[in-house]
């Protein structure tokens, strides 16, 4: 199959939460960042160009290997979806990013099971909090910097802009952002740039806003959604399901026209059983926003403890095994390890996996005997 990604010729990754003075990638899914000067055209630098040429061979890069995966077994990934969300399919040699996701602010109000401290300040002070943590509570604030990123590049071919959290709803450092290239492309952002927000779906989006967000051809909230009712509390805690659909809900009705919506579920071990829940609720609830434009319901897996490839034998009978990588196998000490990791956080926040996730519980007996 073809290798060709529109993120490799096409994409920026931007991130300043680890790296003060900017690391890029092509991709918010690839692993590893590279150092950049923000005061210069970083555009061309050899890493990118090293991996535009090898994806020009139609060779598959290591780095890709969360798309890579899900294709071998038939699944979207964000490659096929950005070749044809982009609108460039074929296209190299750009002079500038088609999409670009930033990262530069984490703060964060929940701590969800498959995310971590580097992305949420939440989770960093859940860990001090119970002494597991002896760090102080940290969320770089680099809106300056990102501006000054930004305005050193060629952003005539931009079609996306991605703000990545953290929780892009709280506080104003985004916004800020927002502001800077409304009032710096004021026909470029009105004619074809769509704005997305990646959201817990915890926050509001205050009134003062509403302008800001008409000046932009499309603006989409990203919403994470996992699972429904107890299992979406059990993994995005400590949020409440009431309030979350409650929010988005009102948020349909309340935001300008030229607002859509996108459900963005991680599926791990907790929610691979129950998939079809997630599906439902949506289709009943939240199919379209306001306007009868479709509310796009994606995927991707989650990484470190919680991966499908923790799955065991038993689990993989009962689910659609076009999920897991070919060749897997079960592992063990992966599985004990993430078991622990289970127990000791159900401990720290009254939860129990057992009472959430039967079904799930029952296909690690073998561990937890």
């Amino acid at each position: 199959m073809s290798a060709y990604c529109s993120m490799i010729h096409g994409g920026l990754t931007l991130d300043f939460k680890h790296i003060p003075t900017g690391g890029a990638s092509h991709c918010c899914l690839r692993k590893g960042l590279f150092p950049i000067d923000i005061n210069t055209n970083f555009w061309e630098h050899s890493d990118f160009v090293n991996l535009r040429n090898l994806n020009k061979k139609n060779i598959w890069d290591s780095g890709c290997h969360n798309c890579e995966t899900l294709e071998l077994t038939d699944q979207p990934s964000m490659r096929t979806g950005m070749n044809n969300g982009l609108g460039m399919l074929g296209q190299t040699d750009l002079d500038g990013p088609a999409r670009i996701d930033l990262m530069f602010d984490i703060s964060c109000n929940l701590a969800c099971r498959i995310c971590s401290p580097e992305f949420s300040t939440f989770w960093q002070k859940h860990l001090t909090d119970n002494g597991l943590r002896k760090d102080p509570v940290y969320s770089a604030k680099n809106k300056d910097k990102v501006i000054t990123a930004l305005s050193n590049i060629d952003l005539s071919n931009l079609k996306q802009l991605v703000f990545c959290g953290g929780e892009t709803l709280l506080g104003r450092e985004y916004w800020e952002v927002t502001k800077w290239l409304a009032d710096n492309y004021t026909w470029h952002v009105k004619e074809q740039l769509t704005l997305c927000f990646q959201t817990n779906g915890t926050q509001p989006i205050p009134e003062k806003y509403f302008d800001l967000i008409e000046r932009f051809h499309l603006v989409k909230l990203h919403i994470s959604l996992d699972g429904a009712a107890d299992k979406f509390e059990y993994q995005r805690w400590p949020a409440s399901w009431n309030q979350v659909t409650d929010n988005i809900l009102n948020l349909r009705e309340q935001l300008p026209g030229n607002v859509m919506f996108v459900v963005e579920e991680t599926v791990s071990i907790f929610n691979l059983f129950y998939q079809s829940e997630l599906d439902t609720w949506i289709k009943n609830n939240f199919a379209t926003n306001r306007e009868g434009d479709t509310v796009n319901h994606t995927r991707h897996l989650a990484e470190g403890n919680f991966k499908l490839n923790n799955i065991t034998d038993e689990y993989a009978k009962e689910v659609d095994q076009s999920y897991l990588a070919p060749g897997w196998k079960e592992n063990p000490e992966e599985i004990r390890k993430m078991l622990k990791e289970i127990e000791k956080f159900d401990l720290l926040r009254n939860q129990s996996f057992a009472d959430v996730f039967p079904e799930v519980k029952q296909f690690y007996h073998r561990y937890l005997t």
